[in-house]
């Protein structure tokens, strides 16, 4: 039986869950496949532990901030890189490398890469950084053996990026990726719909935990447009963020608050705009949708009004939605759809990455 050992970079809402599903899903992965695998380290902002010994036991046992803290030799998280040396120099064989953050880690990828080390992760800044970034990870991602798995980076637990690559290596022409890509804003223009003010759903949408502890993260539209740069390159697109054209939800003024208590109270200065687009919509028989648009080698993402029968109209509440047109799938494009966000949902589509990563390590 092989054993392959794992190092996970994040231990938030994603990083714990993807731990649990894991170290309670390990005699089934011996009995289904006959591989294990053992976490040798973890790290989250403040504190890390590596224990070439494993750490499964531990983490079944007790939660992971208690496991961080209690651990004999637990140290000061040291920084991205700092730390990967450290496992570096202790060689443990088959391993693999799991990124759970939002943090810039592409020196982080592209190190394991060269190594020879697969990395799994949900963090799209490494690929959608510059443009040879991402060129030199998928090359080096793609050598003898495929050792980067990156779906979860734009469609959480949805199959997107898998689906488009086989589009695209089997000879179809993708023609125009449209979609909702964000299940937060997703929930906010659903909740649109009904009326609410807008002030009144971030609000809401904030304390169900669908945005980011700063709405602004979410509404300033970047992290759609990470997603829409990746799906571009996907398909052939040699694109920077620079040439993107991104519109974020409220304007720059409020972006610019000096805290997200002072931001928080200026929201309702949007309310009024929300209101109008909605009638306005509303009289064209079409609703608000947060769209990000992928066509004629161009990059788009903001606030559109679409049909409230289209595919993207329909779409409730915080699912994502993607909507493939191409040579093959022209006159009935193929859609995508189900949950766009969530911890358990993208913790599942990372396990099924690792697994499929173990797979093929030779």
């Amino acid at each position: 039986m092989k054993t392959y050992h794992l190092f996970q970079f994040g231990k938030g809402n994603i990083g714990g869950a993807l731990i649990k599903q894991v170290v309670h899903r390990v005699d089934a992965m011996q009995t289904q496949y006959g591989f294990h695998f053992e976490y040798v380290g973890v790290c989250g902002q403040s504190q890390a532990v590596y224990d070439q010994a494993g750490l499964n036991e531990s983490l079944k046992q007790t939660n992971i901030n208690q496991m961080l803290t209690n651990y004999p030799g637990h140290i000061a998280y040291p920084g991205s890189m700092a730390m990967l040396d450290t496992v570096l120099k202790n060689n443990p064989p088959n391993l693999c490398v799991i990124d759970t953050t939002s943090a810039e880690m592409t020196d982080v990828h592209l190190t394991c890469l060269r190594q020879g080390i697969p990395v799994i992760t949900a963090n799209k800044k490494p690929i959608a950084d510059d443009y040879s970034a991402y060129d030199e990870i998928q090359r080096l991602g793609r050598g003898s053996t495929f050792r980067y798995w990156y779906e979860t980076t734009a469609g959480a637990g949805l199959p997107v990026i898998s689906s488009i690559k086989e589009l695209v290596d089997t000879g179809d022409t993708v023609l125009e990726i449209a979609g909702c890509l964000s299940g937060t804003l997703g929930y906010i223009c659903s909740q649109l719909d009904t009326g609410c003010a807008f002030s009144d759903i971030v609000v809401e949408a904030q304390a169900l935990g669908f945005t980011e502890p700063d709405p602004r993260e979410d509404l300033n539209g970047m992290d759609v447009a990470r997603k829409a740069l990746i799906l571009a390159r996907e398909i052939g697109y040699i694109l920077n963020m620079s040439d993107l054209h991104v519109d974020g939800m409220v304007s720059d003024t409020l972006l610019e608050a000096p805290s997200v208590d002072a931001f928080m109270a200026l929201l309702s200065q949007e309310d009024e705009v929300y209101a109008r687009r909605m009638a306005a919509a509303r009289e064209q028989g079409q609703v608000l949708r947060y769209m990000a648009t992928v066509k004629n080698g161009a990059c788009q993402v903001g606030l559109q009004s679409v049909p409230l029968d289209s595919p993207t109209g329909s779409l409730t509440g915080p699912d994502n939605i993607v909507v493939c047109t191409t040579a093959r799938y022209k006159d009935n494009p193929l859609v995508i759809r189900g949950p766009g966000a969530g911890p358990e949902v993208t913790a599942g589509g990372l396990f099924g990455d690792l697994i499929k990563a173990a797979r093929v390590i030779d």
